[in-house]
């Protein structure tokens, strides 16, 4: 049953993420990210968590992109590269717990 379910998910990703455009995952792994941060389900602190840590991450990618390798690289393909590494490290390590 939880692999089929992680197969919708997977799909539904993959779906939205070739209608939309990237930024749809980008938004998936924040509020992940945020969730394990806070470690809270609370609404009213979790959406500004995710919020808060999407910010963060694209400025200091830009950040990083522009002034330390003077390079003009497309952004969005680094963030999906370590994204999708980062959403294998947590499906990973939810199997195993």
């Amino acid at each position: 049953m939880v692999r089929i379910a992680l197969a919708l998910v997977a799909a539904m990703i993959a779906v939205s993420t070739a209608l939309v455009g990237p930024i749809t995952f980008f938004g998936l792994l924040a509020a992940s990210l945020a969730r394990h941060l806070v470690d809270t389900h609370r609404h009213a602190v979790l959406i500004p968590a995710a919020a808060l840590v999407g910010a963060v991450i694209l400025v200091a990618g830009q950040f990083v992109f522009e002034r330390l390798l003077s390079s003009q690289s497309a952004l969005p393909v680094v963030v999906e590269f370590f994204g999708g590494l980062l959403f294998l490290f947590l499906v990973l390590r939810r199997r195993r717990a």
